[in-house]
């Protein structure tokens, strides 16, 4: 699980943490996903990438200056080339958002969709079954 506090940078000028603050984390927790699943760094010369093609952000509540969220992810589906996860982001003990993500296996060598490797496809298969949280 993924713990970051809110601060004073992630503010826009209504003092409001934006969109992009949310996804940040979301993107962060994803990379430990990744490194936990035997992902290779994110370069154009790896085998093997995740791509994010559909990114979904759901607010229940606002998030405040100083209040420590947490990251919890779920994968939620898995098939050969796509993977769906759902991270929610809480607060004192409340979803205050949802990033629901849509990803795909990517070759970047060849610039297209590539089937997942199986190691990382027996991992993404354990880590669905009853869609339980993924633990750094």
């Amino acid at each position: 699980m993924l713990e970051m506090v809110v601060g004073a940078d992630w503010l826009d000028e209504l003092d409001h943490v934006s969109f992009l603050q949310h996804q940040r984390m979301a993107d962060r927790a994803t990379e430990i996903l990744w490194r936990n699943a035997g992902g290779p760094p994110f370069t154009a010369a790896s085998p093997t990438a995740l791509v994010m093609i559909d990114v979904r952000a759901r607010y229940a509540r606002e998030l405040r200056l100083d209040e420590t969220v947490a990251v919890h992810t779920r994968v939620t589906k898995v098939d050969h080339r796509r993977l769906w996860l759902t991270h929610s982001l809480v607060c004192e003990g409340a979803v205050a958002t949802t990033v629901d993500i849509l990803a795909l296996c990517f070759d970047a060598g060849k610039r297209r969709a590539a089937l997942w490797p199986e190691a990382m496809m027996e991992k993404f298969q354990h880590w669905s079954v009853g869609s339980a949280t993924v633990e750094p």
